[in-house]
């Protein structure tokens, strides 16, 4: 059963590291994306404002994935745990990273259906 334990707290750090890397590489792409914007708004494109909002959907949604993987850690934490404190803490995580999910998600789905709204006027 130590052994069990050992492996699924092993699995739930993963998880978050996975969480990490993925919230990471959306921030990586997001940088070089805000680069490129910037860049083609010095030589004269007028396209800044749309390439911002691009760029804030494609962010969001690494960061929306990489807390998603990062509650999964918290679920199995929670399930693991032996003291009180450590499950009310582990609880308010899950729940502020759920919250900020929520939330996030919602903007990304405004976002993402800001330019379909734009368009047909």
């Amino acid at each position: 059963m130590h052994e069990l334990v050992e492996a699924l707290e092993t699995l739930a750090e993963a998880i978050d590291v996975i969480g990490v890397i993925i919230v990471l590489y959306g921030f990586v792409l997001g940088l070089v994306g805000l680069i490129k914007v910037e860049f083609r708004s010095w030589i004269g494109a007028d396209l800044i404002a749309e390439g911002h909002q691009k760029i804030r959907l494609k962010l969001g949604t690494y960061i929306l994935l990489g807390i998603e993987f990062m509650i999964a850690s918290d679920i199995i934490a929670t399930v693991l745990s032996k003291s009180i404190d450590s499950l009310i803490f582990v609880a308010s995580l899950v729940l502020i990273r759920t919250a900020i999910s929520f939330f996030l998600g919602k903007e990304l789905g405004e976002l993402a259906t800001e330019p379909q709204a734009a368009q047909k006027t």
